[in-house]
């Protein structure tokens, strides 16, 4: 499938797959950065009533779509990225980008979040939401991976809770995948 992209002349932004993608090269050393929004990602139940999808307005005036769960007691967001226009030598992190409504439930466990490396590598990590702030978006950092030189492939990226409870209140706008000191949102 061809690749479709639109251009925000004034940010640099490069729009992919009818704007469920977003590339960005830092000004200062030319790498590039990710976001995959949440229609790029695979989310379990997202075709049922579980998950609803809403408009959101982003900084650049494009409109996206974020995926707000509704209700389901089985937790699986997972998107992957090919490294090919990744930097070699670079450390990239991932960070999930979601909010929590003033009603969120059902986070007394903690989620997993697991990086899939591309020589197969897992990195799992274990977040508590109980804690976190409500009503603003917040990074949910998945890991640190290299893309070494001559290495292909795709990194994963995944949230997943499936021992819990019913969850409701996640808003999912996407994964980030940027050189580790650059802050996109």
């Amino acid at each position: 499938m061809a690749k479709r992209a639109a251009t925000d002349a004034e940010s640099g932004e490069i729009f992919l797959e009818h704007k469920r993608k977003k590339k960005r090269a830092d000004e200062k050393t030319g790498h590039y950065s990710f976001t995959v929004y949440a229609r790029s990602l695979y989310i379990s139940w997202a075709d049922c009533e579980n998950w609803t999808w809403n408009c959101l307005k982003e900084k650049s005036d494009e409109i996206i779509e974020v995926a707000k769960l509704s209700h389901v007691c089985w937790l699986d967001v997972r998107g992957n990225l090919d490294i090919s226009d990744l930097s070699t030598e670079v450390v990239y992190e991932i960070v999930y980008v979601v909010k929590l409504t003033e009603g969120a439930s059902g986070w007394e466990l903690p989620i997993q979040l697991i990086l899939a490396h591309p020589d197969g590598r897992l990195q799992v990590r274990k977040v508590s939401l109980l804690e976190k702030p409500r009503r603003q978006w917040i990074e949910l950092n998945v890991g640190n991976f290299q893309r070494k030189k001559g290495e292909l492939g795709e990194v994963g990226f995944r949230i997943c809770e499936h021992e819990g409870h019913w969850k409701r209140g996640l808003i999912i706008k996407g994964a980030v995948i940027r050189p580790k000191q650059t802050t996109i949102l």
